[in-house]
């Protein structure tokens, strides 16, 4: 036995309390202590959980834990030691070191959050800043709609908005009587792209919600509410001011990592996941980590059965209230992954309509997800979520369920990333239970929208019907490979930025 301290990382704050609290006998036998830190503990709490053996945590928490522990020190390592044993440094740090992290669900922290940098900001807003972003969407809605302006053009694939020939001179004569702090060219154009932006790409219910007055961040990956975190560069209070909600202060940069940078610092570093083999390369690039595949411990029972195309929303969602239906008049459970809050909620609606007693579990309610998950194969249980909740909950199979066939999976839509089209597939049939798994989509599908025309789009509505399932599944694998393309090389450009804006903050404060 050693004192090298171990970090287990996973998903979300409702894993890290149940499996500390489930292996802590476990541990206890072995003579280890166990900690677990959640959203919300005080700094004690954490120094604590972290001086344990083993400590249970997110990986969100533990990076933001370690920025913290660097904010203000020297970055010379022996200096810091000096430091702490003279007592002239400043608080003790939180963590003991990195001497060995296993990730959970590492493809989906290892490679699909990384591609969001962790930023450690202070406020610095003021009056004039506020009013510069509302003339900022004042200017924005002037340049037209989305649909038929000259002015701009959009890239929802990318979330950027860019301004045309005719946009740009449009916005030289509207700022001509406003202030001075207008005049910079580059500096109101990046503005006026950010509040297209927000007012034409960023929409409520899909990529965050508002509630109590402030605009909470839906994670892309999770479909979680992502506390804490904020968008950069003023498009977090453009969004507030867009939602008539109190902006909070603007920011600076005073430290930031990258997953990529962060976790490699550790002296070992492992990680599971059913879903890792797609990834194998950008593992080894960026964390020089070798996959190895472990067989199923019992045969899989899954059966997927074929993709259906839908020519909308309205008649998808009314096929999905009929196939419901169908399954509950046999006892069978359902899960209905849906694309955003706003899809579930108007198929709960729907159902609630048709009589059908069910569930329904997104950002809104997402404390409530383990005890939602873990009902969600009992007989007749219907259960309408996002489209990754309750990863990481094991859906217990209720009393004759599996005489029936198991629970059922509708995917109500194709993922960037066909490894997160396989974790929902993942909710049924596991452990060698029966199961099957169905994907309905339509043609104005989120994953068809960011990288199909418009054009395109109608004509696949209008054929929609008629499209076989392998159509749809080789149109859809297409369009996923050109997205993840995409997606590797966002991840390589903000590794690079990371790196860069390391070596600035390393030689001054902080950064706009």
């Amino acid at each position: 036995m050693t004192s090298t301290a171990v970090h287990v990382v996973t998903a979300n704050d409702y894993l890290v309390a149940r499996d500390a609290d489930l292996l802590r006998p476990v541990y206890a036998a072995l003579g280890l202590a166990v900690g677990a830190v959640i959203q919300g503990q005080q700094a004690g709490e954490r120094r604590a959980a972290y001086a344990c053996d083993i400590t249970c945590c997110t990986a969100r928490e533990l990076v933001f834990d370690y920025l913290r522990d660097g904010l203000g020190r020297t970055r010379d390592p022996l200096r810091r030691r000096v430091d702490q044993l003279s007592g002239e440094g400043s608080s003790p740090p939180l963590l003991r070191g990195l001497c060995m992290a296993i990730v959970d669900e590492a493809d989906s922290i290892l490679i699909d959050e990384a591609r969001v940098p962790f930023i450690l900001a202070q406020a610095v807003g003021n009056e004039q800043e506020t009013d510069y972003l509302k003339q900022s969407l004042e200017i924005a809605r002037q340049l037209g709609s989305a649909v038929d302006s000259p002015h701009f053009r959009l890239d929802p694939a990318a979330r950027t908005a860019r301004l045309t020939l005719s946009g740009q001179e449009r916005v030289d004569a509207l700022v001509r009587p406003l202030a001075s702090v207008w005049r910079n060219r580059l500096h109101r154009e990046e503005s006026i792209r950010s509040a297209l932006a927000a007012l034409h790409i960023y929409r409520r219910d899909r990529h965050y919600l508002v509630r109590d007055g402030k605009v909470l961040i839906i994670d892309d990956t999770t479909g979680r509410v992502a506390a804490g975190r904020a968008w950069s560069r003023g498009l977090h209070q453009l969004i507030e001011l867009k939602e008539q909600c109190l902006p909070t202060a603007a920011q600076v940069t005073a430290a930031q990592i990258t997953y990529q940078r962060f976790f490699p610092r550790y002296l070992r570093l492992a990680g599971l996941s059913g879903t890792l083999s797609e990834s194998a390369g950008e593992l080894r690039a960026h964390y020089d980590l070798a996959v190895s595949c472990v067989p199923l411990r019992r045969p899989n029972r899954r059966t997927v059965l074929p993709s259906r195309l839908f020519a909308n929303r309205q008649l998808l969602q009314e096929a999905i209230a009929c196939r419901v239906v169908e399954f509950q008049h046999s006892g069978r459970p359902v899960l209905i992954g849906t694309d955003s809050v706003a899809d579930s909620e108007a198929l709960s609606q729907l159902l609630e309509q048709r009589g059908v007693a069910h569930a329904l579990l997104n950002a809104r309610n997402d404390l409530a997800e383990a005890k939602i998950v873990a009902r969600a194969g009992e007989r007749g249980a219907i259960t309408v979520a996002t489209n990754m909740a309750g990863r990481g909950v094991d859906i217990t199979l209720g009393k004759g369920v599996s005489e029936l066939g198991g629970l059922h999976v509708i995917c109500c839509q194709f993922n960037a990333a066909r490894r997160i089209d396989r974790q929902l597939a993942g909710r049924c049939a596991r452990q060698g239970d029966p199961g099957s798994v169905e994907t309905w989509l339509t043609a104005d599908a989120s994953l068809f929208v960011t990288a199909l025309g418009g054009g395109t789009r109608r004509l696949l509505a209008a054929h929609a019907a008629a499209l076989p399932s392998r159509v749809v599944h080789a149109l859809a694998a297409l369009v996923q490979r050109r997205i993840e393309r995409r997606h590797v090389l966002e991840r390589k450009r903000l590794l690079q930025h990371d790196q860069s804006m390391d070596r600035r903050l390393s030689f001054g404060g902080p950064l706009e």
